[in-house]
Formats: structure tokens, C-alpha cells, sequence
């Protein structure tokens, strides 16, 4: 089981540090990040219960999964947002990648640098865990979400999304 915490690090409101978890379901404060989750999921369109949330997470932290959560929590360790993705390999990245699919933060925490924060943590702990490479798909009426990525310098490309259930 693997927990990595970050140094505490300042939005430009509130001491917030980042906790990483990797087939680990010792997640402080997780009825409210489940909440988020539930937020995000409903924001792309996707109603879940609480408790198909949970068992999505407890899956995606079980040994063996590529998935990787990270969770921004405030000095009393209440959370404020979170980023959720999975290492990948491709061909054309020359090795793995981490593939985001979802960046969250709570309403009450925007705009104050905490999507940035969570954005450039990711970035930072995929290169240091031999990631080449970061890919995300968003909406193409998520102008804030464009905006946040822009700022970073990630490329907007226009792209088909393609997928199946099976």
C-alpha cells in the first residue's frame, strides 16, 4: 500500500497539503471526497450513488490497479478537491504516461489556486514516478477547465472521443 504526502504548500487562501494514494483506501475525510466525486461525476453527466462511488474507488485502489488518487486537504484535513488518473504506456509516448481523467475542486475552494496546485502536483509526481508524458480529455464547453490547462501549456487539440461499454 503506498501513501505519499506532500510538504504543506499555500493557495492563496489556506495552507493545503496533497496526499497520494496508490492501492490505498486509508483515505482521511473519504465521505466528503465521495461527495466530490459525486459532483464531478454529475458535472460530465454521470449520476451515481454514493455507494457505486465507493466501490469505483475501492477498485481502482485495489493491489495491482495503475490508478492513482490525489487529494488536496486544507490544515484540518477537510478535502478540498482532487485528481484522479491512471499510468499508462503507448507507443507513441515512448514509454508511460499518466492519463488524467478527472481534476475536482469543491465550489467553495475555486479560484484561489488550488486547481493550478493540483494540476502541477500531478505533473510533478508523474515525472518523478517515470512518466513522459500527461493527456487529458475535457469538455468542449469547459471553458474554465481549457483556460486552467492553457495556463499550464498543455495543447488543446480538437479531437473525436471515441468509446464503448462492453
Amino acid at each position: 500500500m503506498e501513501k505519499y504526502n506532500s510538504e504543506p504548500l499555500t493557495v492563496d487562501y489556506e495552507e493545503v497539503h496533497i496526499v497520494v494514494y496508490k492501492h490505498n483506501m486509508n483515505i482521511v475525510d473519504y465521505q466528503n471526497l465521495i461527495t466530490l466525486v459525486q459532483e464531478q461525476m454529475s458535472f460530465i453527466g454521470y449520476v451515481q450513488s454514493r455507494e457505486e462511488i465507493d466501490s469505483e474507488l475501492k477498485n481502482s485502489m485495489k493491489e495491482g490497479s495503475r490508478a492513482v488518487l490525489f487529494v488536496a486537504y486544507n490544515i484540518d484535513e477537510k478535502v478540498l478537491g482532487f485528481a484522479f488518473g491512471n499510468i499508462c504506456c503507448g507507443l507513441e509516448t515512448k514509454g508511460d504516461y499518466f492519463w488524467l481523467n478527472e481534476l475536482y475542486v469543491s465550489p467553495k475552494a475555486r479560484n484561489h489556486g488550488l486547481g493550478s496546485m493540483l494540476l502541477r502536483y500531478v505533473q510533478s509526481w508523474s515525472k518523478e514516478n517515470g512518466s513522459h508524458y500527461v493527456a487529458l480529455v475535457t469538455h468542449p464547453n469547459n471553458k474554465k477547465a481549457q483556460e486552467l490547462y492553457q495556463q499550464d501549456n498543455f495543447e488543446l487539440e480538437s479531437l473525436v472521443w471515441v468509446d464503448k461499454y462492453l
